[in-house]
C-alpha cells in the first residue's frame, strides 16, 4: 500500500494570507458609483452657487425672497430643458430645513417680549386670531378650489414661508402648490408695504426699488459654529420626540432654547441663504406644465384669500390702536402677515418702533411654524379616525430628497 502524505499547506496558507492583503482593485461598479456621486455633487454645487448669484441679483431690486423666487425660476428652467434629472439630495433637504429652523429659533426674544409691557395681551390675542383665520382659510380653501386640505392648509399659513414649504412633503402636502400660495401671499404684502405707507401712514417716505433693503446679519464664526451644532441637535431632538418635520421643529427649538439661555447666536446671512436656495430649488425642479397649469386655475381663488387674509390682518391691527397706545403704522408693520426681514427693514427705515414690531413678528413666525404642523397632522388623524381609519397616522409622503 502507497503511503499517503498530508499536503504541504503552508505555502498555500501564506500565499492566501498575502492575497488578502493584497490592496484589491475597485471594482467596475465601485468606481461608476464613486463617479456619479461626484459628478452629482459638483452639478448641485454650481446650481446652488448659480441660485446664490441670482438671488444677491435680485437683492440689487429689493426683490421679496429673492433667494426662494430666483432658485424656483432657475429650478423651473433646469427641469424643463432636461439639463438635470435628479431630486434634491435628501441630506441637502434635511439642511436647509435644520438651518431654516434655527434661523427661526433665534428670533425669540423674551427682553423684547417682556419690554411691549401691556400691549403684550392684546397683540398675544391677535396672534392668535390670526393663526386660527389661516387655518380657517385653508379649510375653506380646500372645499371650494377642490385642493386637498393639507395643502390648502399649509398655503394659508400667515408665516413662515420658507419653513412651511420645507415642510410641506413631510406632512403630507404638494409643496409646489405651498409654495405657489405662501410666496403670493408675500409677494404681494411685502409690495403692498411701502404704498401702504406712503399713501396712508407717511407720503414723506419714498423707497427705492420695491421697497427698502432686507437687513442682513454679517457673518461671524460663533454665529456658524451655533448653526453646526444647533442643527443636528435639534434634528436628533426632532426624531427623537416623533415630532412631524423633525429637521424643521427641533432645530426650532433648540435654537429658541439656546437664544433664550444665552448661549445660542445669530446664523450668518450666507447660511440662510443658501438654506432658501436649496428649498426654492427643490419647489422649482418639481414644477411641471400641468402643475403650472393647475396653479393657473387656482390663481384667482386664492388670490382672494390671500388679500381676504392681509384685510384681516389690516383689521386687527385697528383694533390693537383702540385698546393700546400703538400707533396706526406701528401695528400695521406688527401685524401684517408676511416676510419679517423685509418689514423689520421698512419700520427701520420710517423710524417705527423696531422692537415692538420685531416682538410681535416673530412671536407670529414662531407659533405658525412650532403650532401649524402638529395641530394639522392631529386634525386630519382625527378626521381620517371619523372616516372608519382610526389609528391609522397620516401618511407621510416621500419627501423629493428620498426620490432617486
Amino acid at each position: 500500500m502507497s503511503e499517503h502524505r498530508m499536503p504541504d499547506i503552508s505555502h498555500t496558507g501564506q500565499d492566501i494570507a498575502g492575497q488578502t492583503a493584497a490592496p484589491t482593485p475597485m471594482s467596475p461598479l465601485s468606481r461608476d458609483a464613486l463617479r456619479s456621486g461626484a459628478k452629482v455633487a459638483v452639478t448641485w454645487v454650481l446650481l446652488v452657487a448659480a441660485a446664490w448669484v441670482g438671488g444677491k441679483y435680485g437683492e440689487q431690486f429689493n426683490l421679496p425672497a429673492p433667494h426662494v423666487i430666483v432658485s424656483v425660476i432657475l429650478g423651473l428652467i433646469v427641469a424643463s430643458t432636461g439639463l438635470l434629472k435628479r431630486a434634491t439630495p435628501r441630506a441637502l433637504h434635511t439642511g436647509a430645513q435644520a438651518v431654516t429652523g434655527v434661523v427661526i429659533g433665534t428670533f425669540l426674544d423674551l427682553k423684547a417680549l417682556g419690554s411691549a409691557g401691556g400691549s403684550m395681551l392684546p397683540l398675544l390675542a391677535i396672534t392668535v386670531a390670526t393663526l386660527v383665520f389661516s387655518i380657517v382659510a385653508g379649510l375653506v380653501l380646500a372645499r371650494w378650489a377642490g385642493i386637498d386640505q393639507k395643502t390648502a392648509s399649509l398655503g394659508m399659513v400667515a408665516g413662515g414661508s420658507a419653513a412651511i414649504v420645507s415642510a410641506a412633503d413631510e406632512l403630507g402636502a404638494d409643496s409646489r402648490q405651498v409654495a405657489f400660495m405662501q410666496y403670493l401671499r408675500l409677494t404681494l404684502v411685502i409690495l403692498a408695504m411701502p404704498l401702504i405707507i406712503q399713501f396712508v401712514f407717511d407720503p414723506s417716505v419714498a423707497f427705492h426699488g420695491l421697497g427698502p433693503a432686507e437687513i442682513e446679519v454679517p457673518f461671524s464664526i460663533p454665529g456658524m459654529l451655533f448653526v453646526l451644532w444647533a442643527g443636528p441637535a435639534g434634528y436628533l431632538l426632532g426624531r427623537a420626540l416623533h415630532m412631524p418635520a423633525p429637521a424643521l421643529l427641533g432645530p426650532v427649538i433648540v435654537a429658541a432654547v439656546a437664544t433664550v439661555g444665552g448661549f445660542g447666536g445669530q446664523p450668518p446671512e450666507q447660511f440662510r441663504e443658501i438654506a432658501f436656495n436649496i428649498i426654492g430649488l427643490e419647489v422649482g425642479l418639481r414644477l411641471t406644465p400641468a402643475a403650472l397649469r393647475a396653479m393657473g386655475r387656482m390663481l384667482p381663488k386664492v388670490l382672494l384669500f390671500v388679500v381676504g387674509i392681509t384685510a384681516i390682518c389690516a383689521g386687527l391691527a385697528w383694533l390693537v390702536t383702540l385698546v393700546t397706545d400703538i400707533t396706526p403704522q406701528d401695528a400695521y408693520l406688527a401685524t401684517t402677515p408676511g416676510g419679517i426681514n423685509a418689514v423689520l427693514a421698512v419700520a427701520s427705515s420710517v423710524h417705527s418702533n423696531v422692537a415692538l414690531v420685531f416682538t410681535v413678528q416673530a412671536l407670529r413666525l414662531l407659533m405658525m411654524v412650532l403650532i401649524v404642523p402638529p395641530v394639522l397632522k392631529w386634525w386630519l388623524n382625527r378626521q381620517m379616525a371619523g372616516q372608519g381609519t382610526a389609528g391609522a397616522p397620516v401618511a407621510e409622503t416621500v419627501t423629493a430628497g428620498e426620490i432617486g
